[in-house]
């Protein structure tokens, strides 16, 4: 696989979607075919800030419910933003990112 990342002419570009809440996870198929999946209104959640943090500057998406479900230790290291409409889901969801230091310009230059 690395060899075929090296050979391709593509950029690799990811984003990360954080959500908490219970889900249920295991393995589904049957004795041919085993996959582990993970199943639930949080995994949905997590998916859906993943795309939108694809086209985001920290890269890193959060809800505020989440960030409340978190100590406050955690709470700190998160700023909330705007609220948005998550495709598929009923209500906006107020997004929270990560608070970046102001001693790494040259990482968000690089992009």
């Amino acid at each position: 696989m690395r060899r075929r990342l090296a050979r391709a002419d593509a950029e690799f570009d990811a984003g990360i979607g954080v959500a908490a809440g219970r889900v249920v996870a295991g393995n589904v198929g049957s004795a041919s075919r085993y996959e582990f999946t993970v199943i639930g209104d949080a995994v949905n959640e997590a998916a859906r800030l993943c795309e939108l943090a694809k086209t985001d500057d920290h890269r890193v998406l959060t809800s505020a419910a989440t960030i409340a479900a978190a100590s406050t230790s955690e709470q700190v290291n998160w700023r909330l933003g705007e609220s948005v409409m998550l495709r598929g889901r009923p209500r906006p969801t107020r997004l929270a990112r990560p608070r970046v230091p102001d001693r790494v310009p040259e990482i968000r230059a690089r992009r």
